[in-house]
């Protein structure tokens, strides 16, 4: 999840929204790869499990060697405030703020982004009063 704060083409509507980018993963004959939405590297491993550990571990030794391995998330974002980008989630700043200052927990958060990026594609509002409505 990333807090967006750079003034870029797309002005203050990037501004608004927090994101939320979920792994990709594929399932080919014995193996699982895994990559970020249009992250041009990935990892594979022989269960989901594993490559969904892999993925996170591979993260870390980027950013170890002084790589950022979302460097194009940005771009990504962008693009999916104009035409929707398959595991990329919008989600206006102001109730993500909320919801991180409530402490609330990864899965309360991640339901919460599904569910704001629903009603943003729709057209509709997302609050935190429809979140306890459940959507």
């Amino acid at each position: 999840m990333t807090e967006p704060g750079a003034t870029d083409s797309y002005g203050s509507e990037f501004e608004d929204y927090a994101f939320h980018m979920e792994p990709q993963l594929e399932q080919s004959g014995g193996s699982w790869t895994a990559r970020y939405p249009e992250a041009d590297w990935s990892v594979s491993a022989p269960t989901e499990e594993q490559v969904r550990q892999r993925l996170g571990e591979e993260v870390v030794r980027r950013q170890g060697a002084g790589e950022n391995a979302l460097a194009y998330a940005d771009d990504v974002y962008r693009r999916h405030l104009r035409a929707p980008v398959a595991g990329v989630y919008a989600m206006k700043n102001e109730l993500y703020r909320e919801l991180v200052r409530g402490h609330w927990s990864e899965i309360d958060v991640e339901r919460a982004f599904e569910e704001a990026e629903l009603a943003r594609r729709e057209g509709r509002p997302y609050t935190k009063a429809d979140y306890f409505r459940g959507g």
